[in-house]
């Protein structure tokens, strides 16, 4: 029984360091997935009360790019290169709030079914510039690591199954065919 007990701890602290690998890797994705739009909007504040250049507008899908949006002190959208089904769109009103009081807020935005998007945004005086960029590549990373460590841990589970496997034939044989001493052979 104690030896079932320690192939099982085994199998259990194996369990633990790949879903604690999983994990890790899943938020620094999520965490990068904020460094373009940090950077958009970065830049974007340094260079507020210059005219905006024209840029075109591309239309948020699920394989988007980076996007600023300006909001107004009224919480609604001013400029922008990104539109949602045609015009602006407008983040939730608590998003731009935060921003206001702790000089920041990044957050995941969901505008409609199968779109997400990492969104930073920081306040500029009394307007908030939004930065964004979709998630899928990042959800899509994600998935390709959920699999490998999968695919790892099973293999894992294999190896100690078929070592405990191994033990215990061992361990029968040696039961049935005690060792005699050195000097009876």
């Amino acid at each position: 029984m104690q030896r079932v007990i320690g192939w099982l701890a085994a199998a259990i602290i194996v369990t633990f360091v790949f879903g604690s690998a999983y994990f890790t890797l899943q938020q620094l994705g999520r965490r990068a997935a904020n460094d373009a739009p940090t950077a958009a909007a970065a830049a974007q504040v340094a260079v507020m009360g210059f005219p905006a250049p024209s840029a075109p507008r591309l239309e948020l899908t699920p394989d988007s790019g980076v996007f600023v949006i300006v909001y107004g002190a009224d919480n609604q959208p001013m400029s922008g290169t990104a539109t949602l089904h045609g015009t602006l769109p407008v983040l939730p009103a608590g998003v731009l709030e935060a921003a206001r009081r702790s000089g920041s807020d990044a957050v995941s935005w969901q505008p409609e079914p199968g779109l997400r998007i990492a969104v930073v945004a920081r306040p500029a005086g009394d307007q908030v510039v939004v930065a964004g960029q979709s998630l899928k590549p990042t959800e899509d990373r994600n998935w390709m690591v959920l699999i490998f460590l999968s695919a790892a841990w099973l293999g894992s589970m294999i190896v100690l199954a078929l070592g405990y496997g191994a033990t215990e034939i061992i361990r029968g044989r040696s039961l049935r065919y005690p060792r005699l001493p050195m000097g009876l052979v």
